[in-house]
Formats: structure tokens, sequence, C-alpha cells
């Protein structure tokens, strides 16, 4: 029977021995939660919550989360950041109280990690940000982001 070696293991086979990011072995583990509560008048079609920042190099990992009570019929929310907005989580219905994995940037086995992070620029891969549609979001509807990432502070 062969042995195929996945990207971490033949990198450290490999001669000479290739080193490997902390975001794929050996980073720590850092948490963001970030609360949003909708204030009166409620959020439009097309504004955006800013959740906060990830640092340099960092990578989003499985587990990562959007909590929300129940709001207005037929609103969503994406995330992900000012170069793509649908990057961890596609537009996803928050009328019913609930939850929402982001995990959609290891679809097909794609990697994403924060290589660009000039804040307030188009490039900026850091902040993490997510998108009203389908309809207004309700005055006091409360989300929540609980992000799990690799990386170094």
């Amino acid at each position: 029977m062969a042995t195929a070696n996945a990207s971490v293991a033949a990198a450290r086979a490999a001669l000479p021995q290739q080193l490997v990011k902390p975001n794929l072995q050996g980073a720590d583990i850092q948490i963001l939660v970030s609360t949003f509560t909708v204030p009166a008048g409620g959020l439009a079609i097309g504004d955006k919550i800013s959740w906060g920042f990830l640092p340099f190099g960092a990578r989003l990992m499985p587990g990562t989360k959007l909590y929300f009570s129940a709001g207005a019929a037929s609103s969503t929310l994406n995330l992900g950041d000012p170069v793509s907005q649908a990057r961890y989580l596609a537009a996803t219905s928050v009328a019913a109280a609930g939850n929402a994995v982001a995990e959609a940037q290891f679809a097909n086995g794609a990697l994403f990690e924060v290589s660009v992070a000039q804040q307030g620029l188009p490039t900026d891969q850091s902040e993490l940000l997510s998108t009203v549609a389908g309809a207004a979001l309700q005055a006091g509807q409360v989300i929540t982001l609980v992000a799990q990432y690799a990386g170094q502070n």
C-alpha cells in the first residue's frame, strides 16, 4: 500500500525541508467575539456591519459562526471582507433565531489567509464585514459573530 503526502507532510518530507506557515501548523487559535444590536430604524439593504479585524497572515477556522435573534422577514447577512463580500458566508437568512457556520472559504479545498491588510482600502482583506440584503434588519435584533482564527497577534 502506498502512502501519499498532503501539503504539510510533503513540506516536512521535502529535501531541503520546507517551512510551513504557522496558520497551517503550530499557530495559536485566537477568538474575535463581536456583538451588534440593530439600532432604532434598523439597517437598510446595502448597509454594512463591521465586526472587527483579523491580523495579517490570519486564517479563519472551522467553527466560526454568526448567531442571531429573530429579525425581519427576508433579511439576510453574509460574511466577508472589502475584497470578497461573501468570502466566509454566502447571504443567509437571519429572519428566524439561529446561527450560520462561516466555512465557505474551505469549499473545494480552498484556503484563505489575510495577505493584504491595509485598512480602509478596497484591497483590505482584514476587516470582517456583513452586508444587509433581502430586507432591512429589524431594530433590536441582536447578531453576534464568534470567529476563531489561526495566527499570531
